[in-house]
């Protein structure tokens, strides 16, 4: 059984600087800009995003715990101007515990969390250099809206 908690502005602060390194490198690996450009972009978007850290309002910043054990977490944001439905910015499953079910019990409670909060749809985006996480979603019923390509012409 798996529960989200709040994350801390503490726990945020610890694992912030992996989150950056990691989106900017999804970011470069799906060919949105080059190793200094994707950087700045990344610092800019989490400002955005996070003004005021794990108290910013419309952000859902959560850890999954499972068998008194954090196992992972998800950041989610709640609609308003931008959306008109919740979104997910990240979900991870720390790699120990990676294989077991966890990031399916994480989209599922965010689910519910949500649901409790009277949201009635959820999006999120997965780069096409993950199709384990694809797969997830589309088990769990998420539905494919739109889907970029790209070929290197070179």
């Amino acid at each position: 059984m798996l529960t989200l908690r709040p994350m801390t502005q503490a726990e945020l602060d610890a694992m912030m600087p992996a989150l950056k390194r990691e989106y900017a490198e999804d970011e470069l690996r799906a060919g949105r800009g080059t190793a200094e450009s994707v950087h700045a972009k990344v610092e800019e978007l989490f400002a955005t995003l996070l003004p005021q850290g794990a108290g910013t309002p419309g952000q859902l910043l959560f850890l999954g715990v499972a068998d008194g054990a954090v196992v992972g977490h998800i950041w989610l944001a709640l609609p308003g101007e931008k959306r008109d439905q919740a979104w997910v910015y990240d979900v991870q499953v720390d790699p120990a515990h990676r294989r077991r079910g966890h990031g399916r019990a994480l989209m599922l409670a965010a689910e519910e969390e949500l649901k409790r909060r009277g949201v009635a749809k959820l999006g999120l985006n997965v780069f096409g250099h993950n199709p384990g996480a694809r797969a997830l979603y589309e088990e769990l019923g998420y539905q494919t809206m739109s889907i970029q390509m790209s070929k290197e012409l070179a």
